[in-house]
């Protein structure tokens, strides 16, 4: 059990213990007051205050500044990005039709020469019936139709020219010797009109009707005769066929007015 201390000591310890704290914080605060109160001090510290501030000022606006330009990079990189797979797509579409417009070319390429191959081997099968046709066919302009067949077949084996030139020249002569069915005209030829050796060639009028007869007849109309397709030579016709062959010449001639006439056509000799 503790002794008990008179009242009057108990309260000059209690005033002593709160004495001592109060005494060590006046000496302490002169030298904390005169520290904080230097004028220098404290103007170096604000001075280091305001500039740490506007370092961190302008360390922030620069940082506001490239984060403004990377939005603004960012939404041009978006934008052209959409845009070249825009411009990827379209051209990724072109190139799939100039690759099936590629394949068809190379398709109709081959196809063409295919046809053109078939088609020449047709042509030139067409020339050499119709050289074949006019070789058993009234012998009329031979030299001229000759020629025209052999251009035409020159003209088939030059490699410069084209199908459709080949074309043209083959179905002209068709027309040209189609034509002659349907015309009558008038020429001189010479002619050995007899089976004789010893008869002399005369020049004459050859009258051509179509193609089913050809009929000569002397300048002055005295002798007449016509084509004999079974001997395939000129021969002389009796007198009675004289008027009419004159007659049918002069109106082929455009000398006379058209009229009936009765000309010696024979039989069609089948071939």
């Amino acid at each position: 059990m503790k002794p008990c201390l008179p009242r009057k000591l108990r309260c000059a310890a209690w005033t002593m213990r709160l004495a001592l704290p109060v005494t060590l914080w006046m000496l302490a605060t002169p030298l904390a007051v005169q520290s904080q109160t230097d004028p220098l001090k404290i103007h170096q510290t604000q001075l280091a205050a305001i500039q740490i501030h506007q370092q961190i000022q302008q360390e922030e606006e620069l940082w506001a500044t490239q984060k403004a330009g990377m939005r603004d990079r960012l939404r041009s990189l978006q934008s052209e990005e959409k845009t070249l797979q825009k411009s990827l797509a379209t051209i990724e579409y072109q190139l799939s039709m100039l690759l099936d417009q590629q394949a068809e070319t190379e398709r109709t390429t081959v196809e063409t020469a295919r046809i053109r191959d078939l088609l020449e081997s047709h042509l030139d099968d067409i020339l050499s019936r119709l050289a074949d046709h006019i070789e058993r066919d009234l012998p009329f302009l031979i030299e001229e139709r000759s020629n025209r067949i052999a251009s035409v077949r020159t003209a088939l084996v030059q490699p410069d020219t084209s199908v459709a030139e080949k074309c043209r020249r083959v179905m002209e002569t068709l027309k040209v010797e189609t034509e002659y069915g349907g015309t009558v005209e008038v020429y001189q030829q010479v002619i050995h009109h007899s089976d004789a050796a010893d008869t002399p060639p005369i020049m004459a009028d050859i009258l051509r009707v179509g193609r089913l007869a050809l009929f000569w007849r002397t300048p002055d109309g005295k002798s007449v005769g016509c084509w004999d397709r079974a001997g395939q030579q000129w021969v002389p016709l009796p007198g009675r066929y004289r008027r009419h062959i004159n007659d049918a010449t002069e109106m082929a001639l455009k000398r006379r007015t058209v009229e009936m006439v009765k000309l010696p056509l024979g039989r069609i000799a089948r071939q």
